[in-house]
Order: structure tokens, then C-alpha cells, then sequence
């Protein structure tokens, strides 16, 4: 609890410092930086923003609009830490180009609190592992939200690079995910299906096993559900990984498959809310 009231007064004093420097910036000419606004913390640990020093304006311009997306009323705490290039080391890592960043102190960083790490431009793509999300500094207000939706349980919907989908197709994972389950074939018998039906996290939304699929026989059932019902729909997340399918709820595309598709569905905000 001390560490996170802390925190919160970290934060509260660098709004504060920043508005003490208003006259100050207004009499050289100079634009206050924007704010965070409409903050949720309470009793909330906040997640740390690390800025680069020199560009740290362009970040909080895109983040002064993150209390109006669906996905701010489950992270919208943050406190603000800015940074100088010598303190992080970054390599572009994987068949994806990843960013892959390190801090050359890290006596200096809580490394079991959350952190999104802003980094310059034409480094790699954004990344996030269970603590860590690196973005460069011109990231969009949709990959922001597409990389905390990591965060809240969601998985890739695009196919995973190999070294990511090594893991977590055969289920290595750091955690459940709720909008992709993963079979080993497309083809089950009845039995098999009713019990991918238990375990689906979607499974309240799917009024009869039946929905997921189509039956050939007697025996066995082809896995994929009618395009316009909740239920089995297949996506390209586990294509790098043979022998491995995967599904997600929906037939429509997601941010979790195009991160600049805005629209948010509803069942993937009560999958977030209401894990089951």
C-alpha cells in the first residue's frame, strides 16, 4: 500500500509541478504539455509511462484522448517518468522485428510493475511480454489500446510470429486467454465437441454445443459455426504452429486482429469485465 500511495503522490506532483510551470511556459511562448485526463486510480496501482525526455509531447498528445476509449474503464491509472537515451538499450529481435528493450540501471526501475516503455520511431514493431509494453513514440491511440488488450487477456488474431506461436499454441503462455481457444484438429466426435464447449470462455454466449460446428455423421462433427452466431470462427493466430487451429468468437475482425479497427465488440469488453 506504501508503494502504490506513493506512486499516486508521484503523480500528483508532477500534475501539480506542471501546472506551477504554466506562467512560466506561457511567458516564453511555450505550449503546456498536455494532461492525462479523467484518471481512475483509487486504490489502483498506477501503470508507468516512461517518456523520452526530448519527445515526450507527442506521446501525451495521443494519450490525452485515452479516457474516451472503451478499454480506459480497465487501465486508466498512470504515472509519468521521463528517460534519456543512454538508460534503455533496444534490438530488434524475432522474424517480426520486434522491439526488445533493456535498461542499462535497472536499480532504477520496479521490474514487477507495469510499464509501457515509449521508445523513437523505426526501432521495430511494438511488443509487450506480462509487465513490459514497448511502442514507439508516433504509436496510435488503437495499438496503445491493441497492446493493453494483451494486458486484459486477449490474444493476437493475426498469425503469431513462430517464436511466439511455439509457445502459445501448445499452451505456454503467461495467461488464459479469452478470445482464442486453440484444438489440435478440425474435426471432432460429439463427445469431444461438448467438452471444447465447457471450456470455451465465451461458452455463456453459445446456447448449444451444436452451434460450433457441422455434423458429417453419425460419429464426427467439422469444427466452424454459422457466420452470423457467436461460436467457432477460425483465425490465422496459430498458422505458424502445424497441427495447431485456432478459433475466436466472432466472424467480424477486431483490433485484436487490425489494431486500427476502432470498434470494440461488446463481448470482448464482458469477456475483460467478467473472466470466466
Amino acid at each position: 500500500m506504501k508503494t502504490m500511495f506513493t506512486s499516486v503522490m508521484a503523480l500528483v506532483l508532477s500534475h501539480a509541478s506542471n501546472a506551477s510551470n504554466l506562467h512560466e511556459a506561457a511567458a516564453y511562448g511555450i505550449a503546456p504539455l498536455p494532461s492525462l485526463q479523467n484518471q481512475q486510480c483509487g486504490v489502483v496501482e498506477p501503470v508507468t509511462l516512461y517518456l523520452p525526455q526530448t519527445q515526450k509531447r507527442q506521446v501525451l498528445e495521443q494519450l490525452s484522448q485515452w479516457h474516451q476509449h472503451p478499454l480506459a474503464q480497465f487501465v486508466n491509472c498512470f504515472s509519468i517518468q521521463t528517460y534519456h537515451a543512454e538508460q534503455l538499450q533496444c534490438d530488434i529481435v524475432g522474424s517480426r522485428a520486434r522491439m526488445d528493450c533493456r535498461w542499462q540501471q535497472t536499480q532504477t526501475i520496479d521490474m514487477n510493475q507495469r510499464r509501457i516503455v515509449f521508445v523513437r520511431a523505426g526501432d521495430g514493431i511494438a511488443s509487450s511480454t506480462a509487465n513490459q509494453i514497448i511502442l514507439p513514440i508516433n504509436a496510435s491511440l488503437s495499438l496503445f489500446a491493441h497492446e493493453i488488450g494483451h494486458w486484459l487477456g486477449l490474444a493476437d488474431e493475426y498469425a503469431m510470429a513462430p517464436e511466439l506461436a511455439e509457445g502459445f499454441c501448445v499452451g505456454r503462455y503467461n495467461h488464459a486467454s479469452f478470445n482464442v481457444v486453440v484444438t489440435d484438429n478440425t474435426v471432432m466426435s460429439g463427445r469431444e465437441l461438448k467438452q471444447l464447449w465447457r471450456r470455451l470462455p465465451w461458452r455463456h454466449a453459445v446456447a448449444d454445443w451444436r452451434q460450433l460446428a457441422t455434423q458429417i455423421n453419425d460419429e464426427q462433427w467439422r469444427l466452424g459455426s454459422a457466420a452470423e452466431s457467436v461460436g467457432l470462427h477460425p483465425v490465422a493466430t496459430c498458422n505458424a504452429v502445424a497441427g495447431k487451429f485456432a478459433w475466436r468468437p466472432l466472424i467480424a475482425m477486431t483490433p485484436m486482429q487490425y489494431h486500427d479497427i476502432n470498434e470494440w465488440p461488446e463481448l470482448y469488453l464482458e469477456l475483460i469485465a467478467h473472466p470466466r
